[in-house]
């Protein structure tokens, strides 16, 4: 029979062992790709009025570049955090309509869109796909 102190050593070990574990591979995975949804829609926000910028002053059209940017650095963060994500929260995804890989590639055609009509449509399916709440 084992020493009690032994026991607390072994059970301590196992369970720093599953706690690091699960913060490693499930937890920080899932932050990382809640705080990318959050920034997407955060641009959505900050850039409404720059879908384009022709015939605008040169501080709109900087706006409009760094929307393009901005756009294309989340949407390859937000697929790559996809990749990352637990097996069984994309189960959850799947189950609530949300795919954030179509979501990533709307987010890049949406980056390369002028025209006011086809950018509201593709925010309102970029929110779809993340499960943000769509405006009208």
């Amino acid at each position: 029979m084992l020493d009690p102190r032994l026991w607390a050593i072994l059970i301590g070990a196992l369970t720093g062992a599953i706690g690091y574990w699960i913060t490693t591979f499930w937890m920080q995975p899932l932050l990382r790709y809640q705080s990318i949804r959050n920034q997407i829609l955060i641009d959505f926000i900050y850039y409404a009025q720059v879908v384009n910028a022709n015939g605008l002053n040169e501080e709109m059209q900087q706006l409009y570049r760094e929307r393009i940017l901005a756009n294309r650095k989340t949407s390859a963060q937000l697929f790559a955090a996809a990749l990352n994500l637990p097996r069984w929260y994309l189960w959850y995804l799947q189950r609530r309509g949300i795919n954030p890989a179509i979501a990533a590639s709307h987010l890049i055609a949406y980056s390369n869109t002028t025209e006011y009509g086809l950018a509201h449509q593709m925010e309102q399916s970029i929110r779809k796909y993340l499960g943000l709440p769509t405006k009208d």
